[in-house]
């Protein structure tokens, strides 16, 4: 009988050790975050962005942001961006159900993209694409999609865009339709 008691506790103990030593060489779990995860995450957000000069040149706000601080990117839902093109007087809102941000330069919007001049007397108030990108330094926009183009008693059609907002030019660049009123 001692001699199974004792087998028993060796036993016993030995698994004992087996676990401690399990337990022991297992590495720490770090609590990160993959790369598919975002750092921040930001609801009803609106911020503003200002030059070197203090001078603002843009707002932004969306439902919904969030930021991947590695990949130099941030997602937003339902974007409004103001933009104040250096040395241009007009202020131009572009809004979308969808953008994405990268490198804090390179803007690229899409589903429902909405172009509106804010200053009155334009000759393009509103431009409607389903994607746009706008490098945020230069302040030139792109699309190779198909867009239409409202103004006072004109509307036009056509295939790409490229425009500086700095200088306020706008190319259509193919397929090209216009329809004017006259009074």
């Amino acid at each position: 009988m001692k001699r199974e008691l004792l087998a028993g506790l060796l036993l016993l103990a030995m698994a004992g050790g087996l676990y401690l030593r399990n337990i022991s060489i297992e590495p720490p779990v770090v609590d990160s975050l993959s790369e598919s995860e975002p750092d921040y995450v930001a609801r009803e957000m609106k911020t503003r962005s200002y030059d070197a000069n203090g001078r603002l040149n843009a707002e932004i706000a969306a439902d919904t942001m969030f930021h991947y601080q590695q990949k130099q990117l941030t997602e937003f839902e339902n974007p409004v961006y103001l933009v104040y093109p250096e040395d241009g007087n007009t202020v131009w809102k572009v809004k979308a159900k969808v953008g994405e941000l990268r490198d804090n330069r390179f803007l690229t919007l899409e589903h429902s993209v909405i172009v509106e001049a804010i200053e009155p007397y334009k000759p393009i108030r509103t431009i409607h694409t389903e994607q746009l990108n706008l490098d945020l330094s230069t302040m030139e926009m792109e699309t190779d999609r198909q867009l239409q183009a409202f103004g006072e008693q004109f509307q036009m059609t056509g295939l790409g865009l490229w425009a500086d907002l700095k200088q306020n030019h706008i190319i259509l660049k193919q397929k090209v339709s216009a329809t004017y009123e006259t009074q």
